[in-house]
């Protein structure tokens, strides 16, 4: 807990400039992490315009109890979750007005053409695996949401004008799988660890220091926010030390 005398006019700190998210988020399907050469393999969506609309919200039932007039801790459950995602893509091709409909390509009577059609029963393989938002920190490190067995339940929306090019509307929803527990969708948020944090905690001696280049010495210091002082090697290295000490030199 933090104890302070005094309230602060902001809410800003240190790690406010790092936390800011900015731009629009980029879609992906079947985004998924390949270990073995510990990159990211997945398809964009297409271009988007506006931005994209990220949604996770639990449902909630209040118990009824006589005599309780207000919200009671203990007393609120869940009872369930939903999550979509949702855009406005700029890229009229024939895959997305096929998942727009939740349709079928079939056999085209006019050359030259090919003919997406609605269809009545929904399939297996109108499920997207998933589909994901990820968004950049100003940090540059990215926020991933990834959201399983989507589906599009928006339908095709287009409007057009002059002197405007048009743009899908189009929403997902969030599904469990059979192999899933059916009272939480299969949500992942992937948040980037605070590599200055985690550096932090590392404590450097004397011989450490020593068995680093200058270079290496100074670029970890502007990690943890060290403004180093001194002309040589040895003079930096007290330099960090100390403020590793929590000093100021």
């Amino acid at each position: 807990m933090n104890v302070f005398d005094k309230f602060r006019k902001s809410g800003i700190t240190q790690t406010t400039p790092k936390s800011l998210l900015l731009n629009a988020a980029v879609l992906y399907k079947g985004l998924k992490y390949i270990p073995e050469e510990k990159k990211w393999s997945g398809v964009l969506l297409g271009a988007t315009s506006g931005g994209a609309k990220v949604s996770i919200a639990s449902d909630y039932q209040e118990i009824e109890v006589d005599g309780a007039i207000v919200k009671v801790v203990g007393l609120t459950q869940k009872q369930g979750e939903s999550g979509s995602i949702e855009a406005n893509l700029v890229e009229v091709t024939e895959d997305n007005l096929k998942m727009a409909i939740v349709g079928k390509e079939s056999e085209s009577d006019i050359e030259g053409y090919d003919l997406i059609e609605t269809k009545a029963l929904l399939e297996a393989s109108d499920y997207i695996d998933n589909i994901a938002a990820v968004g950049t920190l100003s940090n540059g490190r990215p926020i991933i949401v990834i959201m399983d067995n989507m589906l599009c339940t928006s339908g095709l929306e287009m409007e057009t004008k002059n002197q405007n090019n048009v743009v899908m509307k189009v929403k997902f929803e969030c599904h469990a799988g059979f192999d899933d527990d059916h009272d939480t969708l299969p949500i992942r948020i992937y948040y980037p660890k605070d590599v200055a944090a985690q550096q932090e905690t590392l404590i450097y001696t004397q011989s450490d220091l020593e068995a680093m280049t200058v270079a290496q010495i100074e670029s970890l210091a502007n990690e943890r926010g060290y403004t180093l002082t001194g002309t040589n090697k040895d003079e930096k290295i007290q330099s960090f030390i100390e403020q590793q000490n929590g000093g100021n030199a």
